[in-house]
C-alpha cells in the first residue's frame, strides 16, 4: 500500500464519523422546520390561485350582467328585431371583444333563442386533459346540459340572480356564467338568460400558472376522491361555488403539491386542481447543511494534504512541473524544452522527452510551410469537433486571426442545417473509411458568407483510434452566385420582382400535394386590372409599367408572406393562400379592393379610374388539380367583371362563362 493511500485511510473513520453525527442532528432539528415552512408555502399558493379564481368569475359575471341588462337584449328576447341583433351582437368580434368564447341566450322555458361560438381550436383543448369529447357540436350540448343540471338556466323573476361556476364537461375545463335578462335598468321582468363561457385553454391555464409559483395542472372529477378536504374560508363568494382543500403530497425531496377542489352550491365537485411546487426552503436548507459537510470534508483534505506533502514534496513537485510542462504543449505554440535536468530517472526522462520535441519541432515546421504555401484553406478538427489547426488561405478566406478560430468549434461557421448536414458526412467518413466531400457557406468574420467545398478523411492516433478529421476548402463563392442569379431569373417577373407563371406553376403544385395530404383547403385569388389598357392608350407603356411596380408593391404588403404573389401576365395577378377558408379569402379580397382603389400617382400623373376584379376558387371545394383550380378562378374573376366590375366573386360553376371551365 502506498503511502498516499495509507494517508488516506488514516482519516476516514474520524471524517464519516463527525459527518454521520452532524447530519443526524441536522435532519432531525432543521430540516422539519423547513419542511413545514414549504407546506405552508404551497397552501398560501393555493389559496392566490383561489382567489384568482374568485375574481376572474366576479369579473366575467359583471361583463354578462352588462350584456343581460339591455334594452336591444331585451328586445331579442321578446322576438324583436332578432336578425339585426344577431348581425350586430352575436358575431365572432363582438365575442372576442368580450373574451368569451361562446354566448347562448335562452328563453324563460331554457330554449336556446340564439348563440355564437369562437371557442380555441380543439387539439388545444384536448391537451389540457384527457377530454371525451370529439368534436364542437358533442360538447355544446355537454355544455348545455350541464348548465340546465347545475341552475344556470332555471327562470327567477330576481335578475340579480346571476351565478357562475368553474366546471369540468367531457374532460375540458372551462368557466360558465349566466344572467338573467332586463332592460338597461335590471327593472324588468327577466325573460330568459344569458349563458356565456370561457375554456381554460392553454393560454389561459398558463396565465393562470404564471400566478402560482408551481406547475397547474386539472385533474379529473373524483366523486369519491379519497383524503380529508377541508373549506377554503372566504377563497370564493359563497353564492357562487365552494373551493376545497387536501393535505399536501410529497412527491420525493425537490416537489409536493396540493390540490383544490371547485364545488358548486349544492357542493357537488365541478372542478379539481392541482399546484406541484418546489420544495425550495428544504432544498435551501438541505443545500445549507450539505455546505458544511463538503467545508468539514475540505479540512480533512487540508490535513491529508499538509501530511502527504511533507513527506513527499520533493517527488512529488518535479512530477508535477513535468505534467504541466508536458501538458502545456499545443499545437499553436512553439514546442518548448523541459526544465528538469536532474541526474536520478526524472531528469532521464526529461532528457529523453527534450530528444523527441526537438524531432516533432522540425516535423511541424516543415508540415507548416507546405500548408502556408498552399491557396485553399486547409484544417483539422478534433473528434468533438473543435479546430485544432488552420492555414493561411483559410484564415484569408474566413477573415480570422488564427486565435480567433483555434479551439472554437466548426459549428461556429456554419447554420443550424448546414451543420446536421456536416454531421450526417463525418458519420459517413466513419462508416466508408475514406475521404468525404461537403459544400456549404461559411461564416466570415464580417457576418458575410462564402461558399466553400471541403474534402475531409479521418485523422487516427497511433494506436488506430479516431482523434479527428482534416481537410482542404476551395472557395466556389462565384459559381454558387451564378447559379442562384440564374435560377432567380428563371422564376422571377422582370418588372415587379414578382414570382412569374413558372414559379406559380410549381408552388401552386406543391401547395396542392400538401393541402391533399394535410387534408386541409386552399384558395387562389384571380386579381385582374379594370381599364388597365386605358393607362397605356392615355399615358402611355411607361406610366403602365410604373403602375404595375406600385401595384404589386401593395399586394406585397397585404400578406405575411409577400412571395404567394405572382404576375402571370400584363396586368393579371395571382394569390396563393394555403390553409386558408372560404370566408379569410372573401375578406382579404374585401381588404386588397380598399388597399388597390386608393387612387396612384405615377410619373405626375394621378390614377384613380383602374379598378379590380378578383375571382375566388377554393380546394377541393371547386377543383382538384391546378389547372382546374386557374380555370375556375378566371371564370369567378369573369364573374365579378359581369358583376360591374372592382368586386370579389367566389367561382359558381352555374355562372361560369362558356368554354371558360
Amino acid at each position: 500500500m502506498t503511502l498516499r493511500k495509507r494517508l488516506l485511510w488514516l482519516f476516514i473513520p474520524l471524517v464519516v464519523l463527525t459527518l454521520l453525527i452532524v447530519n443526524s442532528l441536522s435532519r432531525h432539528l432543521l430540516l422539519s422546520r423547513f419542511d413545514a415552512q414549504d407546506e405552508l408555502l404551497l397552501s398560501n399558493e393555493a389559496r392566490i390561485l383561489a382567489f384568482s379564481l374568485e375574481n376572474a368569475l366576479t369579473r366575467n359575471l359583471d361583463i354578462l350582467r352588462s350584456y343581460a341588462w339591455w334594452d336591444d337584449s331585451y328586445d331579442y328576447a321578446q322576438g324583436i328585431a332578432r336578425e339585426k341583433f344577431a348581425r350586430r351582437n352575436l358575431d365572432p368580434d363582438s365575442l372576442i371583444t368580450l373574451d368569451f368564447d361562446f354566448l347562448i341566450y335562452f328563453d324563460v322555458d331554457g330554449q336556446v333563442i340564439g348563440e355564437q361560438w369562437v371557442p380555441p381550436d380543439m387539439p388545444e383543448l384536448f391537451k389540457i386533459t384527457a377530454p371525451a369529447a370529439s368534436d364542437l357540436a358533442s360538447l355544446r350540448q355537454a355544455i348545455i346540459a350541464r348548465s340546465g343540471a347545475l341552475g344556470l338556466l332555471a327562470h327567477h323573476d330576481n335578475v340579480n340572480q346571476a351565478t357562475g361556476q368553474f366546471v369540468l364537461v367531457q374532460g375540458i375545463p372551462l368557466m360558465l356564467i349566466a344572467s338573467p335578462i332586463s332592460n338597461n335598468q335590471g327593472t324588468a321582468v327577466p325573460l330568459g338568460n344569458v349563458l356565456a363561457g370561457r375554456f381554460l385553454d392553454l393560454q389561459r391555464m398558463g396565465e393562470l400558472n404564471e400566478q402560482v409559483n408551481g406547475r397547474l395542472r386539472v385533474l379529473p372529477v373524483e366523486r369519491d376522491h379519497p383524503g380529508p378536504w377541508r373549506p377554503l374560508a372566504d377563497a370564493i363568494h359563497p353564492g357562487l361555488q365552494h373551493v376545497s382543500i387536501g393535505p399536501r403530497q410529497l412527491l420525493n425531496e425537490q416537489q409536493n403539491r396540493i390540490e383544490l377542489l371547485l364545488s358548486d352550491v349544492r357542493n357537488e365537485p365541478q372542478l379539481r386542481l392541482q399546484i406541484t411546487r418546489p420544495r425550495e426552503v428544504y432544498a435551501q436548507g438541505k443545500a445549507s447543511i450539505g455546505v458544511f459537510l463538503r467545508l468539514a470534508i475540505a479540512v480533512a483534505l487540508v490535513a491529508i494534504l499538509l501530511v502527504y506533502l511533507g513527506l513527499e514534496h520533493w517527488v512529488l513537485s518535479r512530477i508535477q512541473r513535468l505534467h504541466r510542462e508536458v501538458s502545456g504543449i499545443s499545437g499553436d505554440t512553439p514546442l518548448p524544452r523541459l526544465s528538469d535536468h536532474g541526474h536520478d530517472e526524472l531528469g532521464q526522462l526529461a532528457g529523453e522527452l527534450n530528444l523527441m520535441l526537438e524531432r516533432l519541432a522540425q516535423s511541424e515546421a516543415r508540415d507548416r510551410v507546405i500548408l502556408d504555401s498552399i491557396s485553399d484553406g486547409y484544417f483539422e478538427i478534433d473528434a468533438q469537433g473543435r479546430i485544432t489547426s488552420v492555414n493561411r488561405a483559410l484564415l484569408k478566406q474566413l477573415g480570422y486571426k488564427a486565435e480567433e478560430l483555434i479551439d472554437r468549434s466548426f459549428r461556429d461557421v456554419l447554420s443550424a442545417e448546414d451543420v446536421a448536414r456536416a454531421e450526417v458526412q463525418m458519420l459517413q467518413a466513419l462508416s466508408d473509411q475514406g475521404t468525404s466531400s461537403f459544400t456549404a457557406p461559411l461564416h466570415r468574420r464580417d457576418g458575410s458568407l462564402v461558399y466553400l467545398e471541403t474534402r475531409f478523411s479521418l485523422s487516427r492516433g497511433a494506436n488506430g483510434e479516431l482523434i479527428g478529421f482534416r481537410g482542404i476548402l476551395r472557395d466556389i463563392s462565384d459559381q454558387v452566385a451564378y447559379q442562384n442569379q440564374l435560377r432567380d431569373m428563371a422564376y422571377r417577373d422582370p418588372l415587379t420582382g414578382l414570382g412569374n407563371r413558372k414559379a406559380l406553376d410549381e408552388q401552386l403544385r406543391a401547395a396542392l400535394e400538401s393541402a391533399s395530404r394535410q387534408q386541409s383547403s386552399l384558395a387562389l385569388l384571380f386579381i385582374d386590372l379594370d381599364h388597365f389598357k386605358t393607362v397605356n392608350d392615355r399615358f402611355g407603356h411607361d406610366v403602365g409599367d410604373a403602375l404595375l411596380t406600385t401595384i404589386s408593391e401593395r399586394l406585397r404588403q397585404t400578406l405575411r408572406q409577400p412571395d404567394r404573389f405572382y404576375r402571370i401576365g400584363g396586368d393579371e395577378f395571382i394569390m396563393l393562400l394555403p390553409g386558408t377558408s372560404r370566408e379569410a379569402a372573401e375578406k382579404l379580397a374585401q381588404r386588397l379592393l380598399f388597399v388597390l382603389n386608393t387612387p396612384i400617382e405615377v410619373h405626375g400623373k394621378r390614377i384613380d379610374f383602374v379598378t379590380q376584379s378578383i375571382g375566388i376558387a377554393l380546394f377541393p371545394e371547386h377543383a382538384d388539380n391546378a389547372e382546374a383550380l386557374l380555370k375556375a378562378a378566371d371564370s369567378a374573376m369573369y364573374q365579378a367583371k359581369q358583376a360591374g366590375r372592382n368586386q370579389a366573386s367566389v367561382y359558381r360553376a352555374d355562372q361560369a362563362p362558356a368554354g371558360n371551365i
